[in-house]
């Protein structure tokens, strides 16, 4: 049974939720603890159980309508049998007295995610990461897609486990009716992937989006992206890039970049699979922990790299003897004696040969060190060179004046060119040679060391090094200007990271968006200024790079409209003059500055072989001399105005000419005309509005406007356009015709013939990508 809804307004049933404990039967309500943007949340007491519960009370207008509520409760139910120890379940779904729907859910007293602090606890994140995945995996199973992933869903329970709560704007993808259209986002914008807050439809991948920025927001404390606007919000969802994680943090970074990549896709395809990455990042902290007790204990290497380096001298000292022993032992032993004889002989060697007073030369550190201040008084030498095999400059990087101490000097017996090239390259970029001289730089020897040995452990960490020691003169020389050596070690940064770091361009990103900033705020300085050529000079640069434009964003799409009014458009001695700017979706406008010449015309009759129109004197009755534009009845120059023109064949020159050049061009309306046209007979060619000789004159001869737009007064009246179909047409102006300067009425006139005193002109639009410069 249905129980119909009382005479309520929505304003009165949230005071009434605000201020009124709801009656629903079996239960006790004790409190308000909670309200969001979709429901009330009790504190109650289950009378049959004598247990604690909480009630959710879905809002007034979240389900305005029958049909919505049925199947809200249809979900409700399918979200109750989620049976799984890391999902809330669903006690009862039911309405209250008023009709509104409600659930009743376990009542967790220990807070949500959002209140715990894990920023330093990454075992505590993959325990918590490792349960809602679990969850998640069950719900996206059985159909169920969540939709509103956030801190304040995840619930802990007596025991301090991590529950996934609020599956009330929950999908059931098994069921095409939904609780909500299609084109609605709802969920946290904070933790929205793109495509829902689109209003697309969505499925399991939405989630992992979710728990994503989740992910994010326990490492950091903060949420990737932070934008009051929710429009915004959304907008650097589906267009920002994915935030870096802390240096200290970087392990995670892979993990959460394909998570939230833009595109469904692109992330992991289910819940399973994140999984897997997860436990790759708790492999990678096991071992990071590892090497944190190496670390701890700086005196081992020092001593390892002297029993190495005793044990190749020993060997090659006692090479020869060795070889005369064999010659004495081998009658008098077999084999497995000769090899434990060779082995005691090593060890002895090594125990001879042990320093006993010199002290051990330091290790070379693993953590990048960063590039000394340099002084007027710094004798640091960081020279130019330029390759025989290339025409741009790279930067050489040479020796610093560091400690002898600081620097290991070389073995007398080579290591093997593998464990040679790691040392090498360590050392070279101790003394900066990263990319010179050749055959002794940092960059060179890496890439040998990749060849010879591409699962040695340390090829990462010295790509690291290499690529942070490198970001402050790779800024020094786009500071400089000097592009082709910025260019040149920019290329070596990407090649090291794709080779060396599996992937994991943590520390390119950072050299990308160190490189990157200035540039960007040159961008955005020059679109406030409306400056194109500094805009246009921030992005050479960048392209000179070769820098992504996504770097950039959102100003590298940004446009400015460099054109203003009176400005020709296609030139300084174009014809056309803007006379309106785009505005939304209106189109600008140009317009001739003047009338349109009998030269232009015949161009058109030669092109189109269309006949003359009949042409009159407007101002008699009758026409005993035949006219027409190439013979009007007075003598005209290829620059007067076209007359004897109909205003049919006026509309025929704006079509073909329309066709010819790709442009929308047309005769002026009344208003367009007297705005932007001079009236005025001052400054015609006419004193006093008159004509004293019969016929035109050249059409630039009118007086101008503030814009550029030449009068047509006092030499021939203009047609303005109509609609379609139209005999009786409006013309404007007057002409050399009209012998007074009291104008005539400007009375509609026959559209089928022409007149030896009427010309025309044209408009077109301009959109605003013509104005636009990037």
């Amino acid at each position: 049974m249905v129980i119909s809804q009382p005479e309520f307004s929505p304003e009165e049933l949230h005071e009434l939720l605000s201020g009124v404990m709801p009656d629903i039967p079996g239960y006790r309500v004790l409190r308000l603890i909670g309200r969001g943007g979709m429901s009330y949340v009790y504190l109650g007491v289950q009378k049959s159980l004598d247990r604690q519960v909480a009630i959710k009370v879905i809002a007034p207008e979240a389900l305005k309508d029958e049909i919505s509520k049925l199947r809200f409760e249809k979900e409700a139910r399918t979200i109750a049998r989620l049976q799984h120890p890391c999902i809330v379940g669903i006690y009862e779904v039911g309405r209250t007295e008023h009709g509104l729907l409600f659930y009743v859910l376990p009542y967790l007293a220990r807070g949500h995610l959002g209140q715990r602090n894990f920023r330093d606890n990454e075992a505590r994140i993959i325990e918590v990461l490792r349960s809602l995945l679990w969850a998640l995996d069950y719900a996206h199973g059985r159909g169920v897609v969540h939709r509103d992933v956030k801190s304040e869903n995840v619930l802990f329970d007596n025991a301090d486990r991590p529950l996934l709560t609020d599956f009330g704007i929950a999908i059931n993808r098994k069921d095409r009716s939904r609780v909500t259209g299609r084109g609605f986002a709802v969920g946290s914008g904070a933790h929205m992937p793109p495509e829902q807050a689109r209003g697309e439809p969505v499925d399991g991948r939405a989630d992992l989006y979710s728990l994503g920025v989740l992910t994010f927001e326990m490492l950091t404390g903060r949420l990737p992206y932070q934008n009051a606007d929710p429009l915004g919000l959304a907008l650097m969802h589906a267009t920002d890039p994915v935030p870096r994680l802390p240096a200290e943090r970087k392990h995670w970074q892979i993990l959460v970049d394909r998570a939230m990549a833009k595109l469904p896709g692109e992330r992991f395809a289910d819940a399973q699979e994140m999984m897997a990455a997860l436990d790759k990042v708790e492999i990678t902290i096991a071992k990071q922990q590892r090497l944190l007790t190496r670390d701890l204990t700086p005196h081992i290497a020092p001593a390892w790299q002297q029993v190495k380096q005793a044990a190749w001298l020993g060997l090659a000292r006692l090479n020869d003897r060795f070889a005369q022993l064999r010659g004495w032992l081998r009658p008098r032993l077999n084999r497995q004696l000769l090899a434990a004889a060779a082995c005691l002989a090593l060890f002895a060697a090594a125990l001879l040969l042990w320093p006993k007073s010199e002290p051990s030369p330091a290790p070379i550190p693993i953590a990048a060190t960063p590039a000394p201040t340099r002084t007027p008084n710094d004798n640091t030498e960081h020279a130019v060179a330029s390759t025989a095999s290339s025409s741009a400059e790279v930067l050489d990087v040479v020796a610093e004046d560091l400690p002898n101490a600081e620097i290991i000097e070389p073995i007398s017996v080579p290591l093997p060119p593998g464990e040679q090239a790691l040392l090498s390259a360590g050392r070279q970029i101790e003394r900066r040679r990263l990319t010179q001289p050749a055959g002794d730089n940092a960059y060179e020897s890496l890439l040998t060391a990749q060849q010879l040995l591409p699962d040695a452990p340390e090829l990462a960490p010295l790509a690291e090094r290499w690529l942070e020691t490198a970001r402050p003169y790779i800024l020094q020389a786009i500071e400089q200007e000097k592009w082709p050596i910025a260019q040149g070690l920019l290329e070596r940064s990407q090649r090291l990271a794709d080779l060396l770091l599996g992937g994991q361009h943590t520390a390119l990103n950072a050299t990308f968006e160190a490189v990157a900033a200035p540039l960007r705020a040159d961008m955005q300085q020059a679109l406030a200024k409306q400056d194109v050529a500094a805009l246009q000079q921030a992005k050479q640069q960048a392209g000179a790079l070769g820098l992504s434009a996504d770097l950039f964003k959102p100003y590298w799409s940004q446009t400015i409209v460099a054109v203003r009014l009176g400005d020709r458009i296609g030139g300084a001695s174009s014809p056309w003059v803007l006379v309106r700017l785009p505005a939304g979706d209106t189109p600008g406008l140009a317009m001739l500055d003047r009338t349109v010449t009998r030269a232009d015309y015949l161009r058109f009759i030669d092109a189109q072989k269309r006949p003359a129109a009949n042409c009159k004197i407007r101002t008699a009755m009758f026409t005993m001399k035949k006219r027409s534009v190439a013979e009007p009845g007075f003598n005209q120059q290829a620059d007067h105005p076209a007359v004897c023109v109909s205003h049919a064949d006026a509309l025929a020159y704006a079509a073909w000419r329309s066709a010819a050049e790709n442009q929308r061009y047309r005769l002026p309306n009344r208003d367009e005309w007297q705005t932007w046209v001079p009236t005025d007979a001052a400054g015609s060619q006419c004193a006093a509005a008159r004509c004293a000789d019969e016929g035109t004159r050249p059409a630039s001869r009118g007086a101008q406007s503030r814009l550029g737009v030449h009068s047509a007064a006092g030499n021939v009246r203009e047609w303005l356009g109509c609609g379609a179909g139209c005999t009786t047409v409006e013309q404007r102006g007057f002409s050399w015709r009209d012998r007074s300067d009291t104008r005539q009425r400007d009375e509609p006139v026959d559209g089928t013939r022409g007149y030896d005193d009427i010309g025309f002109r044209l408009v077109r639009e301009v959109e605003r990508a013509e104005l636009e410069r990037r």
